[in-house]
């Protein structure tokens, strides 16, 4: 009997220890929740902080010694774009594909020696500026080429693969041609007075937007016209929707289809939104202060400002304003940029012998520091490719 209750009061001490350790474990559960949570809160809302935790526990910090590499002669020419997983390396008319760890996954033989490139998502077009031919490259493979007719001015490709080709050098004075992805000619459309400057296909394919310009005047003129490519398919010549004037003396330097299919339109002093037939001014630019502007965003623009106070005293300031919410963010960088490189939802500042890659919240990606000044720097969503003088480094994002 006496033994019976002590196992009965020995099973009651167990359950009141399995009890409490239980309670222990979910209290520091909570306060480790708390904790991140609390972090995050500062992390997204206090830029100083938030440079402290890339610095010293995220380690977004990277030195040139930790990134993969390939050398390269500084005597030849070699052109390099990145677009999805891979930096393209065009040398010789052969295209090799290197993934972020530097190793060759793919190469191609091409017939272009002066490249213009248009990347997207897993989309590159090649073609040869002032020639004819076209290639066009899904992933790691080639889906077509073509020899077109007149002399290649400017390329662009959208999400889904549709190709536009700006030509010069016929009867007209301008022809954009528009591939789907298979390399199916959609439609054509003549210029016979004015120069295109740029074009863009929306996300949704519905409308291909371009910039003409006619310098015959006195006075620049610059209008941008939206087509309807549904349209265009059956009627080309009245497929035309909508047709905005730009100011007098305007340059347009860039277009580009944002979310909610708003056409963004970069100009030397101001920014604008054209969307249903209505322009709107959404950001002047102060040429006094702004250094780098650009649009080449999936739903911003950002302006790179400088701050000098003295010789050790030199900052850039980078801020970025979604064109659709109009919330803006900011990141001080400390040294004046050299360049700057945006695609998609990167933005990539080269100070020379550092590189600032940011997202479009104003967030630090990834800092790169390097013993040899940056010449350039290639970037998609998820690779960036670092040019110095005798090599390519490779960053994954």
């Amino acid at each position: 009997m006496k033994l019976l209750e002590y196992k009965q009061f020995s099973n009651a001490n167990e359950e009141k220890t399995l009890n409490k350790a239980k309670v222990a474990v979910a209290v520091a559960i909570i306060i480790v929740i708390l904790i991140t949570a609390i972090i995050a809160i500062i992390y997204a809302s206090n830029e100083n902080f938030r440079k402290f935790m890339d610095a010293h526990f995220l380690f977004k910090h990277v030195d040139e010694k930790d990134l993969s590499y390939i050398n390269i002669e500084t005597d030849k020419k070699i052109y390099t774009c990145a677009y999805y997983n891979y930096i393209a390396v065009l040398e010789n008319n052969k295209l090799t594909l290197y993934n972020s760890s530097g190793k060759e996954v793919e190469s191609f033989t091409v017939t272009i020696s002066s490249p213009l490139f248009a990347t997207q998502d897993n989309y590159l077009a090649i073609a040869e500026e002032n020639q004819q031919k076209v290639y066009m490259f899904k992933d790691k493979k080639l889906l077509w080429e073509k020899e077109v007719e007149g002399k290649i001015s400017r390329i662009n490709i959208n999400e889904n693969g549709y190709v536009s080709v700006v030509v010069s050098g016929t009867s007209y004075k301008s022809v954009i041609t528009t591939y789907a992805s298979d390399g199916q000619e959609v439609f054509k459309t003549f210029l016979s007075n004015t120069v295109v400057v740029d074009v863009d296909v929306s996300k949704d394919n519905k409308y291909l937007s371009f910039c003409e310009m006619n310098l015959s005047g006195t006075i620049i003129e610059s209008r941008i016209k939206t087509i309807s490519i549904e349209k265009a398919k059956q009627d080309p010549s009245n497929a035309i929707i909508f047709t905005y004037e730009m100011p007098a003396n305007a340059l347009v330097t860039n277009l580009e289809y944002h979310e909610k299919d708003e056409l963004i339109c970069l100009c030397d002093s101001e920014i604008y939104v054209l969307k249903d037939g209505r322009k709107d001014c959404i950001a002047k630019i102060e040429k006094d202060k702004v250094t780098f502007c650009g649009i080449s965003l999936s739903k911003s623009y950002f302006e790179i400002l400088e701050n000098k106070f003295g010789i050790n005293n030199q900052k850039s300031e980078v801020k970025i304003c979604n064109t659709s919410s109009k919330k803006s963010a900011s990141y001080t960088i400390e040294g004046i940029a050299k360049s700057v490189y945006a695609k998609n939802g990167v933005i990539a500042i080269n100070l020379g012998s550092e590189a600032y890659f940011l997202n479009e919240k104003g967030w630090l990606i990834k800092k790169v520091s390097t013993s040899q000044e940056i010449k350039e720097i290639v970037i998609s969503n998820n690779i960036a490719g670092i040019i110095c003088n005798n090599k390519i480094m490779f960053l994954d994002l």
